[in-house]
């Protein structure tokens, strides 16, 4: 009885001592970030994934059609808080990452046709308190060739409406029909 007692006693006494040093790990430390100094970027979300992930081009497989297909851009404005004003953001096809494609893959990537895409606008106003917008280039799958599978269509941020653009603005896209 008497050790039963003493257990009783002492398990409390243990956990109550365990809870106070787990309780250290709280306590903030120098790997803290605050996010809420952050600058604002702009940035291609998919750009962001891919350098992650060591992914250097990002494959679309297309069905061939009259009507073509639609490739969407999707634009971050990465922030602490949303914008309070509307953002436009302009996009462009980069020839310059094509040849740094090439570098880093040791790729034969080629440019894809002008006539195996189409935008209306590479641009994309992004409204006051949201965060993404999304720009649209239609493939021309009827004009690509079936048998080329190396096409690539490199897009990147090239204004941000005067707010800093990230590093994760390029996005080489390997445009590929059937």
């Amino acid at each position: 009885m008497k050790i039963k007692n003493k257990i009783i006693t002492i398990v409390p006494v243990l956990l109550a001592a365990m809870a106070f040093s787990f309780s250290s790990c709280l306590k903030e430390n120098d790997t803290y970030v605050d996010f809420s100094k952050v600058a604002t970027t702009i940035e291609l979300p998919l750009a962001a994934l891919n350098q992650e992930t060591n992914v250097k081009v990002v494959p679309k497989t297309y069905t061939a059609s009259a009507a073509g297909s639609d490739l969407a851009i999707v634009v971050n404005i990465a922030s602490p808080k949303p914008l309070s004003s509307n953002l436009t953001v302009t996009l462009g096809v980069n020839a310059n990452a094509l040849a740094a494609l090439n570098t880093a893959t040791g790729g034969n990537y080629i440019m894809l046709p002008s006539t195996g895409y189409t935008a209306s606008s590479l641009s994309v106003t992004i409204p006051a308190g949201q965060r993404t917008g999304t720009v649209n280039i239609k493939i021309n799958t009827a004009a690509i060739d079936k048998t080329q599978t190396k096409y690539v269509l490199p897009v990147s941020i090239t204004d941000a409406g005067g707010e800093k653009i990230s590093m994760y603005s390029t996005v080489s896209y390997n445009i590929k029909v059937n």
